[in-house]
């Protein structure tokens, strides 16, 4: 695949995007990585979303060629599943299983509870997704501190004698409404990006609809979870790229998450799927390359 032409500019599509409800379809890609060689293909990989009863199943499985597997031989497969209410997705389970050669470098699987506010890693919850009683047992200075970090400062209430003297640190003081600030902290902490919380899979759903849903909006920001827990990435729309599929010439949205060292390229022509990936795992590069495409 050969880039051919980005456009920088503050983005703003030019035509309206028609907003298309989520769809099932299956796709193809070309793997390849980066070597001394060059980029070389040495795999492939295979995507398929279905939907149904509003539900969605989207699977990925990757792995190398049988001519490659005697120098690297990797496969990853992942499930996202989830729910589709009032036309948002809600996920609640992801699994991935990754084998590299005869050993098993990940196997875990994460449940999400959106209402409840936690998610676990294989029935262990994950602890830096704040539940009521996870913050009921934080000390007075910790919620200070916490709702002072989440910009909820006014919504802090002091009490004892100290608690109107400004010599003393806010921190230092008691807290006269710990029950409310709790409130206040679960609500600004989960409630407000509930729908935002994806997995390393469903984010690829989640560009996809929200693109078609705000068009001109600059950058997406969503709390992705993982085995580690939970922490959000922004995702940059970098404008329009022109790139080369089977010879032919495909208009993409660019998209970028720089913390995630992610880069992929979605195609209006091809219901706003990836048909283009570009990750960066610790020294390795690996990309996806569209093969194959049906709905």
């Amino acid at each position: 695949m050969k880039r051919y032409f980005i456009f920088i500019f503050i983005f703003i599509l030019s035509y309206a995007l028609p907003v298309h409800s989520i769809s099932s379809y299956k796709a193809s890609y070309d793997l390849y990585g980066q070597t001394d060689l060059g980029n070389i293909k040495f795999g492939s990989a295979e995507y398929e979303l279905i939907v149904a009863n509003n539900a969605y199943v989207f699977t990925s499985n990757a792995k190398t060629d049988k001519l490659w597997s005697a120098i690297y031989d990797y496969s990853i497969i992942e499930t996202s599943i989830g729910l589709i209410e009032d036309n948002k997705l809600i996920g609640d389970y992801y699994k991935t299983i990754e084998n590299q050669g005869d050993s098993i470098s990940e196997n875990y699987e994460i449940n999400i509870y959106p209402n409840e506010r936690y998610a676990k890693v294989n029935n262990a919850i994950i602890g830096n997704i704040f539940t009521k009683s996870t913050l009921e047992k934080l000390s007075d200075k910790e919620l200070i501190l916490k709702a002072i970090g989440s910009g909820n400062f006014t919504k802090i209430e002091f009490g004892g004698s100290q608690g109107g003297n400004p010599d003393i640190p806010s921190y230092a003081k008691v807290l006269a409404n710990r029950k409310e600030l709790i409130g206040v902290l679960l609500e600004s902490l989960w409630e407000s990006k509930s729908y935002n919380i994806v997995d390393t899979l469903s984010v690829y759903l989640h560009i996809s609809e929200d693109i078609q849903k705000d068009p001109n909006k600059k950058s997406f920001f969503y709390q992705i979870v993982d085995k580690k827990g939970v922490t959000e990435r922004e995702f940059i729309i970098d404008g329009f790229e022109t790139i080369i599929i089977d010879n032919n010439e495909v208009e993409t949205i660019r998209v970028i998450s720089p913390k995630l060292r992610l880069v992929f390229n979605i195609s209006k022509d091809h219901n706003f799927i990836p048909i283009y990936i570009n990750k960066t795992n610790g020294e390795a590069n690996f990309e996806l390359v569209l093969t194959d495409y049906t709905q």
